[in-house]
């Protein structure tokens, strides 16, 4: 099982120079993969992306924690995760016909139509109905994250157990600051989230 998220920046006009938030995302997204085969930015501001589904929540907030670190009041972006079976292959991500890659496209643009941030669509109604009403309470708070609580968020959504005193290192801030960052952002109950959609996940039927 795999997982396309479809995506695409929210007031992508609002910043003059794109590669401000381009540059980062294309950092990110050759993590996981190349492209055009695990990810493609097409149309300026849209992409998709292939992960494996375990990973789908960790990267979509990565990916919500690099365009909201950028330091542009409006500048967001959108996600659709589509969870299914791997059962269609191209050369190309955008070209593939996969159950996710149909789901994911679908529900992007029903988010559209509804303006909420973060969804996701799998052959399970159930628990689309659970996660998707807590991505919607966690979007209130990383809606408004702050360019230094995505900052911190990037770095705890990147490396696995990394510390606080580790990550004010990086940041050449004071580990006071780096808590008062986290709370703020409501960081680590949003990490509890993305543990219980792994757990979740992995108990599921042909996962």
């Amino acid at each position: 099982m795999k997982s396309t998220i479809t995506g695409d920046i929210v007031y992508s006009q609002s910043v003059e120079k794109p590669d401000i938030w381009l540059n980062p995302l294309k950092k990110l997204f050759l993590k996981f993969g190349d492209s055009p085969a695990d990810w493609e930015i097409y149309r300026g501001d849209s992409f998709q992306l292939t992960v494996a589904t375990k990973d789908a929540v960790r990267v979509a907030i990565l990916i919500k924690s690099v365009i909201k670190k950028q330091k542009s009041k409006k500048l967001d972006v959108r996600l659709a995760i589509g969870v299914g079976k791997e059962d269609v292959y191209a050369n190309r991500v955008s070209e593939a016909y996969s159950e996710a890659f149909v789901y994911s496209g679908q529900l992007l643009d029903a988010l559209k139509e509804k303006k909420i941030h973060l969804g996701i669509k799998s052959p399970w109604n159930d628990f689309d109905k659970e996660f998707n009403m807590m991505f919607k309470l966690a979007l209130v708070i990383m809606n408004s994250w702050t360019s230094n609580s995505a900052e911190v968020a990037e770095l705890l959504f990147s490396i696995s157990g990394i510390t606080q005193v580790e990550i004010a290192e990086k940041l050449g801030i004071a580990q006071s600051s780096v808590n008062d960052r986290i709370k703020r952002g409501a960081i680590y109950e949003i990490m509890e989230m993305e543990q219980y959609f792994r757990e979740r996940i992995e108990n599921k039927p042909y996962y």
